[in-house]
C-alpha cells in the first residue's frame, strides 16, 4: 500500500507555493527625510545632502535610488549623489523624490564678502527716528574697527599745534546697517569720555580785559585747554582711484583736502555735535581735486553761521557776538527759533567798563564770563535744518556712559548723483572710510592711522 503521506499532489504544492509568497509584505516607500533641513552657503561652497528613505513602518529601506534636484538651478546645483554648490546669491528648495515621494529643504546663498565688510540687511519696518537702539539692531551683525590718531604730522619744528595732544588716541567705533526699499540706516557708537561741545564760546580775559573767543588748539595763546565740539566724518567713496587701499589718508593726510586728480569724487558726511547735531542732520558734502581745498557743502543752505559781528566802537570795529540769551548758562548754540522769538537777544554795545550791553539795556557784566565760567555766549547761532541736498542726512544721538550712539538716515538715491552716493545695488561694494575727532578741530582718529584704510559696506538679501 502506498504511503500517502509522502505523496503530495502538484497541484496542492502550487497553491501552498502561492499562499507562502502572498505571506511576504513588499516595502512601499512612505517619506523621506532629509538632512540638513535647512542650510545657508555661500557662493562656490557645496553642501552634501542626505536623505533616509522610510517604508509605513518608518523602518529605513535600502536600494532606493533618490532623485536630487534644485529649484532654481541658478541659485545652486546639486548632483546625483546630493552635493549642492551654491552659484549667486538667492534662495532655492533642494528637494529629494522617489516617485511621488518628496522632501524638501530650503537653501540659502550668501555672497562670499570680503574680511572687514559692513553687511547692510534688509528690513521692513524702518529703525525709530531716535536716538534709541531699537531691539532688531541685536541681531545684526556689525563691522568693530580701531581707530587711532596718527602721531605722524610735524611742522618745520617737528610739531603740529593741531595734532600733538592727541596723537596715539585710540577710539573704538562700532557701526551696523539696514535698509529698506526707499532708505539706508546706520548705527554708530564709539567711546568718549566727555560730550564735547563748548565749541569756541565767547569768555572774557581779564588778564588782557579783552572780550574774546575760546581757543580750538592745545593749549590757546595763554595756556587754556581747547574747546572744541565732537565730530564723526563718513567718507563715501565715488570715484577716487587707490580709496580702497588707502582710506582717508588719500584725502585728508595731506597739505590740504582733496582728492588726487581730475574727475575725483568722494560724498562726505560730517556730524558735528554743535552745528548739525540740534537739528538732527548731517553736514552733507562732496570733494573733489580743487586747489587748495577740494571740500564743497552740497546743493542748498546750511545748518549754522558764526555768532560773531562787527560793532564800531569810539570808531574803531571790533569783533563782538551778535546774540546771547539772558539767564541762561551752559549752552552751546542758538538756535534760529530762539532769534525769530526773540528769545535772543542782540548785542547792539559796549559800556564804559568794557561790559557788552544788549538790545534791552541788560549789562553782561564780564566778571561773570571768565573762561571757566558757565556764563559763556555760544560761538554759533541760527542753528536752523539744512536745505536741498546738504540736508538730506538725518542722525539723531545720543552720549551717556562714556559712548556716543549716532543714527543715521538717507534715501538709497538722490536727485544729486554727482554729489551723493547712490545705495542702488545689491551685493556690490560701496567703498567707505572713517574719520572720528574727539573735541578736536583737525586731529581725527582712522582705521590705520596715518596709512588709512577704507571698508566695503554690501546690501545684502
Amino acid at each position: 500500500m502506498k504511503d500517502l503521506n509522502k505523496v503530495i499532489p502538484i497541484s496542492l504544492l502550487l497553491i501552498v507555493g502561492g499562499l507562502v509568497g502572498c505571506s511576504e509584505s513588499e516595502s512601499i516607500v512612505s517619506s523621506i527625510v532629509i538632512d540638513p533641513l535647512s542650510v545657508t552657503i555661500t557662493e562656490g561652497t557645496t553642501q552634501q545632502y542626505t536623505a533616509n528613505v522610510l517604508d509605513d513602518h518608518d523602518e529605513v529601506v535600502s536600494d532606493e535610488v533618490i532623485v536630487w534636484s534644485s529649484t532654481d538651478e541658478s541659485v545652486a546645483s546639486i548632483d546625483a549623489a546630493g552635493l549642492a554648490t551654491g552659484l549667486i546669491q538667492g534662495t532655492t528648495t533642494i528637494t529629494a523624490s522617489i516617485g511621488d515621494v518628496v522632501a524638501s529643504s530650503p537653501l540659502s546663498v550668501e555672497i562670499q564678502y570680503p574680511l572687514g565688510s559692513m553687511i547692510s540687511r534688509p528690513i521692513t519696518n524702518p529703525p525709530t527716528e531716535n536716538a534709541s537702539i531699537d531691539l532688531f539692531w541685536a541681531d545684526v551683525e556689525g563691522l568693530d574697527v580701531e581707530t587711532v590718531v596718527a602721531n605722524y604730522y610735524a611742522d618745520s619744528d617737528g610739531h603740529d599745534i593741531w595734532w600733538d595732544e592727541y596723537e596715539g588716541m585710540e577710539i573704538d567705533v562700532s557701526m551696523k546697517s539696514v535698509y529698506t526699499d526707499e532708505d539706508i540706516y546706520f548705527l554708530y557708537e564709539w567711546n568718549d569720555e566727555a560730550d564735547s561741545k563748548t565749541r569756541q564760546a565767547w569768555f572774557h580775559n581779564a588778564d588782557t580785559d579783552t572780550w574774546q573767543q575760546m581757543g580750538k588748539k592745545i593749549p590757546d595763546a595763554f595756556g587754556n585747554p581747547p574747546a572744541y565740539e565732537d565730530k564723526f566724518t563718513v567718507f563715501w567713496n565715488m570715484s577716487i582711484n587707490d580709496f580702497e587701499s588707502a582710506g582717508c589718508a588719500s584725502l585728508c593726510h595731506g597739505s590740504s583736502m582733496r582728492t588726487n586728480g581730475d574727475g575725483e569724487l568722494a560724498d562726505i558726511w560730517h556730524w558735528k555735535r554743535d552745528r548739525t547735531a540740534p537739528v538732527n542732520q548731517i553736514d552733507d558734502k562732496w570733494l573733489d581735486n580743487t586747489n587748495p581745498n577740494g571740500r564743497h557743502s552740497d546743493t542748498g543752505t546750511g545748518a549754522y553761521s558764526d555768532n560773531v559781528q562787527t560793532l564800531s566802537i569810539d570808531g574803531v570795529d571790533i569783533n563782538a557776538p551778535a546774540f546771547w540769551i539772558p539767564e541762561r548758562t551752559d549752552y552751546h548754540w542758538i538756535l534760529q527759533s530762539e532769534i525769530d522769538d526773540g528769545t535772543a537777544k542782540a548785542i547792539v554795545s559796549l559800556d564804559a567798563d568794557n561790559n557788552w550791553v544788549d538790545e534791552d539795556g541788560t549789562v553782561l557784566v564780564k566778571s561773570n564770563f571768565t573762561y571757566d565760567s558757565n556764563f559763556v555766549i555760544p560761538s554759533l547761532m541760527g542753528i536752523k535744518p539744512g536745505t536741498d541736498s546738504r540736508g538730506d542726512v538725518s542722525a539723531w544721538h545720543n552720549w551717556a556712559d562714556g559712548k556716543w550712539t549716532l543714527k543715521v538716515k538717507r534715501s538709497r538715491t538722490t536727485s544729486t548723483v554727482d554729489q551723493d552716493v547712490q545705495f542702488t545695488e545689491i551685493g556690490v561694494p560701496y567703498w567707505f572710510s572713517i574719520g572720528v575727532m574727539n573735541g578736536a578741530a583737525i586731529a581725527h582718529a582712522t582705521p590705520g592711522g596715518y596709512s588709512g584704510t577704507a571698508s566695503p559696506l554690501f546690501l545684502g538679501r
